[in-house]
């Protein structure tokens, strides 16, 4: 322990106040989550951790100051470290300063181990996002940013003019290319070492999963909201189930563009099937209002993927929102998946969906929970 060196972690201010006979108050403040520690302590012990500079061991301090008792010391330190009010420096570790103040976020955030190693676990995971729309395009752009460097990316459709007003990562002369070329281009630009495998492919009932899902994924974002986003996870979160691998519902579409998604990853939480049937009895008294289809011929040849000319396309609209709004969704969803992906053992898995009400400046919170009566899987 003595022959350690430490240093107080980055993201607390400590104030020292004096009080009489050479004592003092020691206030610990943590910016990331506004925590407060006061002790009542000798002046000596403030002295102390002003020198905790991760350059020297903590014997050299020791026998600088000249006047620490070696047992109480160790007690103090022991202290320190329960608190997580210092961190213990490994000169083996490679310094990264690109993700410096991430890493300083994981020391306050993630207990259960080192920042650096939450750092070098999220930038070995493995994304394939299916869907790249805007607020998925968010999202690949915020767990780029945080380190993560390969994607899979799956999308059949080109850029419109009406996707920039919320795709981010498009421009105006990138009208007509691929999302997920220009996605990953864009990706690219981030971090040069990020790698990026592409299908300019739509989800379809009669698509191999196979094909895009390996099995060294960590994590599929299902963003393939059309024809229903519920429709699509049951046929990708059924098809990770077997396998194994977690799934984040993406929330941000249609009429709920402040919304949150969520994980399923069963058994942690409830399988897709439940989750769906949450949904279903949630809405037993909501009634749809019903349109017809002028050429029903034309959505069946679409769903069955048969070419069809350039005349009998559509453009299907949506609900109005603003860019800031799909950038709240890809956000708030980024914080939770960046936790699960980074290996927090106080990872809760809620599988609860968030929404913003802008009109009303509330949060609300929808939870999916498992049909014990339904499912023999979630029955356990």
């Amino acid at each position: 322990m003595l022959n350690k060196k430490f240093k107080l972690q980055d993201t607390l201010d400590v104030y020292i106040s004096e009080l009489e006979n050479d004592k003092v108050i020691v206030t610990f403040s943590r910016m990331t989550t506004r925590e407060r520690l006061e002790i009542t302590t000798h002046r000596d012990v403030a002295m102390f951790l002003a020198c905790l500079n991760g350059k020297q061991t903590t014997l050299e301090i020791l026998n600088t100051l000249g006047h620490f008792d070696i047992e109480q010391a160790v007690k103090l330190l022991d202290f320190l470290r329960s608190k997580h009010l210092i961190c213990e420096i490994d000169n083996n570790a490679i310094e990264n300063s690109r993700y410096s103040r991430q890493i300083a976020y994981f020391d306050d955030m993630v207990l259960n181990q080192s920042g650096n190693e939450s750092q070098q676990k999220l930038q070995n995971k493995h994304i394939v996002i299916i869907g790249c729309g805007a607020v998925t395009g968010a999202m690949a752009e915020i767990l780029a940013r945080a380190g993560v460097e390969k994607f899979t990316l799956i999308d059949d459709r080109k850029v419109r003019q009406s996707d920039l007003l919320r795709h981010l990562f498009c421009r105006l002369n990138q009208i007509g290319n691929y999302k997920t070329d220009i996605l990953a281009d864009y990706l690219k630009r981030i971090n040069y070492k990020i790698q990026t495998k592409i299908f300019h492919e739509k989800l379809l009932p009669q698509t191999d999963l196979n094909n895009w899902i390996t099995d060294d994924v960590d994590l599929v974002i299902n963003g393939c909201d059309e024809p229903y986003i519920g429709h699509t996870s049951l046929k990708i979160g059924r098809f990770l189930q077997k396998k194994n691998i977690p799934m984040y519902v993406m929330g941000g579409f249609d009429a709920h563009l402040m919304s949150s998604g969520e994980l399923v990853f069963s058994p942690y939480t409830p399988c897709i099937d439940c989750c769906q049937q949450t949904f279903q009895k949630a809405l037993t008294n909501w009634k749809p209002t019903y349109t017809k289809v002028e050429k029903p011929e034309i959505l069946i040849k679409e769903i069955n993927n048969i070419s069809i000319s350039q005349e009998q396309l559509w453009d299907i609209g949506g609900a109005g929102g603003l860019s800031a709004m799909s950038l709240f969704s890809a956000n708030l969803s980024c914080l939770r998946i960046i936790q699960f992906l980074v290996g927090d053992d106080n990872f809760d898995y809620k599988t609860e969906r968030y929404e913003y009400l802008i009109d009303k400046g509330e949060m609300t919170v929808f939870e999916m929970v498992k049909q014990t009566n339904f499912c023999g899987l979630c029955n356990g």
